[in-house]
């Protein structure tokens, strides 16, 4: 049929014309241009997808576990006694400041405040974290105190001094999970 179109319409009378090569490969680009915007709605319309996937629910609950993995690690550096992650009951809040921010998305205004208890006590301690989140679901934690926990690059420890896990670390937030 294409074919038969094309003839149609070949001037004859010119023989360095070739309009109808012109039109069909017009044609065929248009139509190649129409299934792939085709194709690119139909990926949209099927697989929708919003947001950054990081928000302060996922945040805390990554900081919490990363936290309580090194404050296992400070307390073999310190020795003390050994304390479970269980035992800690780690806990996160996270906020950006400003009424005009939402508690979600990526951005190195992120301030954290991370709570755990240890067995046999009823007091609760609490760190402070200054977060940089990466659009990729990165974060660095930056200790800001208090001093003994998370404020200083080295902790003292009866061999000497040794850098202090806690002061600043990474960690990644799963942004394909949902809640």
């Amino acid at each position: 049929m294409l074919a038969y179109l094309l003839f149609l319409h070949r001037d004859f009378t010119d023989l360095a014309y070739d309009g109808a090569g012109r039109r069909a490969l017009v044609l065929a680009a248009g139509g190649m241009t129409a299934l792939a915007a085709l194709t690119v709605l139909v990926v949209a319309v099927a697989t929708p997808a919003s947001g950054s996937g990081i928000d302060n629910h996922k945040l805390e609950t990554s900081l919490a576990t990363s936290f309580a993995h090194l404050y296992r690690m400070q307390t073999q550096q310190l020795h003390r006694p050994a304390v479970s992650e269980a035992e800690l009951h780690t806990s996160a809040t996270c906020d950006r400041p400003g009424k005009q921010v939402s508690d979600s998305g990526p951005g190195n205004d992120w301030r954290c405040v991370v709570s755990w208890r240890l067995p046999g006590s009823s007091a609760v301690g609490s760190a402070i974290y200054q977060l940089d989140v990466a659009a990729e679901g990165r974060y660095v934690a930056d200790g800001d105190g208090p001093r003994e926990v998370n404020g200083n690059f080295l902790v003292r420890t009866p061999s000497g001094d040794a850098p202090n896990p806690l002061w600043q670390f990474d960690g990644y937030l799963d942004l394909l999970h949902t809640i």
